[in-house]
């Protein structure tokens, strides 16, 4: 057989070899896939402000922000809320420019943006971190309406119980920091009093 012909097999023969890891890691790596997301609808309560949420008289921003909000979950989370705004649930906002009277909306600290206004401006949508969820607890909130003058009302919100999501660690793990670096000074001074000793 022709020596130039042997080589030519015998150098394409590594070059398959040294190629062969590469494609194999192509094939049999894992593509990583984005987690699932979920909706829910949580029903939620809108009651005057009063110390402690002692009062539970409702508040007439229950008739612009309704009785549910939507929840987006991914991995027992809560990552998005949205609360839709309509005027005709309201004496006030029926048939009235609803996006302009209802100015603005935080709740739990968390400051809503509007998307979603109807070509009418009679409703559109608020939509918030997950922060501002609190399964099944009381949180404050705030809205500014304009009524031919700005008025912000402070507010109380009871959301019901939804059920498969995960709490926060936060507070706990703080908390367990704390402890454990007092644990690791109280034991240092154990320590250097034992030396003088």
């Amino acid at each position: 057989m022709n020596k130039k012909l042997l080589k030519l097999i015998a150098s394409s023969s590594v070059a398959m070899t040294l190629m062969a890891p590469g494609v194999a890691f192509m094939q049999t790596n894992p593509v990583v896939m984005a987690a699932e997301q979920s909706q829910k609808t949580v029903g939620m309560t809108v009651y005057k402000y009063s110390k402690n949420h002692r009062s539970h008289a409702k508040s007439m921003a229950q008739g612009f922000v309704g009785d549910k909000v939507q929840l987006t979950v991914s991995q027992k989370h809560v990552t998005k809320m949205t609360i839709h705004v309509d005027g005709k649930n309201s004496p006030m906002g029926k048939g009235q420019n609803v996006n302009k009277i209802v100015k603005s909306l935080k709740i739990n600290g968390v400051s809503g943006k509007k998307e979603n206004v109807s070509a009418d401006k009679s409703s559109f949508d608020f939509v918030f971190a997950g922060k501002a969820f609190k399964n099944n607890g009381w949180v404050k909130m705030q809205v500014t309406i304009d009524f031919g003058g700005k008025m912000t009302e402070q507010a109380w919100v009871k959301y019901d119980k939804v059920s498969g999501l995960t709490t926060s660690k936060k507070k706990t793990d703080k908390k367990q920091k704390k402890a454990s670096k007092k644990s690791v000074k109280k034991v240092s001074k154990k320590s250097t009093h034992g030396q003088r000793g």
